[in-house]
């Protein structure tokens, strides 16, 4: 259940208040963490501290995790209401223990290797045949292993009181499970090289830190049930929003987290929320399945699981009998109610029939439907460690239209739209279905060259693409004419990670341009002429 209006929200909980004197007495419930306190639960201490739990009549404890304790068992066992946990959740409910996910509140998982640095172009190959130490519940990262065909002989099941920050410097084993946001920080602190490796590479992706009850829970209290899940995502809400000011509740909670973690860790955690394209909490069923078997694939799964009864139904059905007393009290708040479950009926019923057209929206030019550069970053990136890995060449073309301004100026933004739209669809037709091509402002576009032999390939490619940018385009009734400026980079030549090659391309693109514009630099002859200058 979702409270998405404010002042549905406040009379909701208005609501709760009026029932009798029963609603004046906070119900105590508790909280059990899969760690000790940490960033990565900052979203339940700031739905504690700011009051989120308390109005919906939740007094909530919430307790770190002790050595020796198992999550699912404590809320299985009712020593605990409510816990979080990564998706090894399925193995447990696997083996027994009648757990139930609430929320996704990491929409990709945490966990990676990582690896002593000491060469440029390592790649995960470099680990076969040395010595891996993995974490419990760390089965993505064992069908990562499989996938890219890495000895798993090698592989060292950690204990719990094992440092295996010190088992990776000490040189006794070559890489370590990690989460992103917590080890490298660590290393980064004594200045250990260091190189990560993500399953998502290979097209493992699953949730993490993930809010769950049991099913004894859900149907002794199920108005509880969503309500403590309701203010626990409005608390993750606030913090994704409020990065600076989630970071000092975080410190009334763990008094050793400090500026120098929280610039490290912050952006790293809400990255994996991914906020920006789901709401916080949202879970896929398909995702869920698709899990399943990942962990099958690792052997942790059996063959015959059925998911059945796992994901949350957040419907609530005749559950509403308790709402129904409420509404009993007072006229109005019963029409607010029914007011509030049509309203929440009708965004629910637009989310699914809209999410896949809002993600799309997110990470597309809404003028040439062209990827954006959020879009274009993450291929970017992923080509990069793909490149990285099978040591490929590939190139970025960043292309500028000449005079552009002066051709809005002239014949007016309209026709400066037909312009961009039309060049849009002439540069797609100059590259290959398994290039990818963005436009990241104004008039500038990038091209994404992968697999390439070496850098004529690139050459031949812009050339296409300058001539199909220099004939003319009929807008309203007028033929406009222009040329484009075209800016190389290659990799690993040039740069090593997106943002350096980026402005490397971005480097040459604007030599190109002060040569006289109709251009096409690479980026090692942009810094020969920039050199001359000097």
């Amino acid at each position: 259940m979702r409270f998405r209006h404010p002042f549905l929200y406040s009379c909701f909980a208005s609501c709760m208040l009026l029932w009798g004197h029963s609603a004046f007495a906070l119900e105590k419930v508790a909280l059990q963490l899969k760690w000790s306190n940490s960033y990565q639960f900052a979203g339940y201490y700031a739905a504690k501290e700011l009051g989120y739990y308390q109005d919906v009549g939740l007094d909530v404890q919430i307790k770190p995790l002790q050595v020796g304790m198992n999550v699912a068992q404590e809320v299985s066992s009712g020593r605990a209401n409510f816990g979080t946990g990564s998706s090894g959740l399925l193995q447990a409910r696997q083996d027994g223990l009648p757990v139930v996910a609430l929320a996704a509140i990491f929409q990709h998982s945490p966990y990676v290797l990582i690896a002593k640095k000491y060469k440029e172009d390592q790649s995960i190959q470099d680990l076969s045949g040395k010595p891996i130490l993995l974490r419990r519940l760390a089965d993505e990262l064992i069908v990562y292993l499989k996938r890219e065909k890495i000895d798993l002989k090698e592989v060292i099941a950690s204990s719990p009181e094992m440092n295996t920050l010190e088992q990776l410097r000490s040189g006794k084993v070559s890489a370590i499970s990690g989460y992103v946001s917590n080890e490298p920080y660590e290393l980064s602190l004594v200045g250990f090289p260091y190189v990560i490796y993500s399953p998502r590479t290979a097209g493992i992706d699953v949730y993490g830190d993930n809010l769950f009850t049991s099913e004894a829970e859900i149907r002794k209290h199920p108005e509880r049930v969503a309500l403590f899940r309701q203010a626990s995502i409005r608390g993750w809400e606030y913090v994704v929003g409020n990065p600076e000011e989630a970071a000092e509740i975080v410190r009334k909670y763990a008094p050793e987290f400090s500026d120098k973690k929280a610039a490290f860790e912050v952006p790293r955690i809400n990255a994996l929320v991914r906020s920006d394209l789901v709401p916080v909490g949202y879970m896929n069923e398909e995702r869920w399945k698709n899990t399943v078997q990942i962990y099958q694939e690792a052997g942790a799964l059996r063959a015959d699981f059925d998911l059945t009864g796992f994901i949350y139904d957040t419907n609530l059905k005749d559950d509403l009998k308790w709402a129904y007393r409420g509404l009993l009290i007072c006229m109005v708040i019963m029409l607010v109610a029914l007011a509030f479950l049509y309203y929440n009926m009708q965004i629910n019923k637009r989310l699914k029939l809209s999410l896949d057209q809002l993600n799309h929206l997110s990470q597309h030019d809404p003028l040439t439907g062209l990827p954006n550069r959020i879009l274009f970053s993450d291929r970017l990136q992923r080509a990069i460690l793909k490149a990285r890995r099978d040591r490929q060449m590939l190139a970025l073309l960043f292309i500028d239209v000449d005079h552009f301004k002066a051709i809005n100026d002239s014949y007016g933004h309209q026709e400066g739209d037909e312009l961009l739209q039309s060049f849009a669809k002439r540069m797609v037709a100059c590259i290959r279905d398994s290039d990818s091509f963005a436009r990241i402002g104004g008039d500038e576009f990038v091209v994404l060259l992968e697999d390439l032999p070496n850098a004529s390939g690139a050459l031949e490619v812009a050339k296409k693409i300058q001539a199909s940018v220099s004939a003319p385009v009929s807008a309203n009734g007028s033929f406009i004419t222009t040329t484009a400026s075209i800016g190389i980079a290659l990799y690993p030549e040039d740069a090593h990670t997106d943002e350096e090659l980026m402005k490397c391309a971005d480097l040459a693109m604007y030599e190109a341009k002060q040569a006289g514009r109709n251009k096409i630099y690479f980026y090692s002859m942009a810094i020969t002429q920039k050199m001359k200058k000097l």
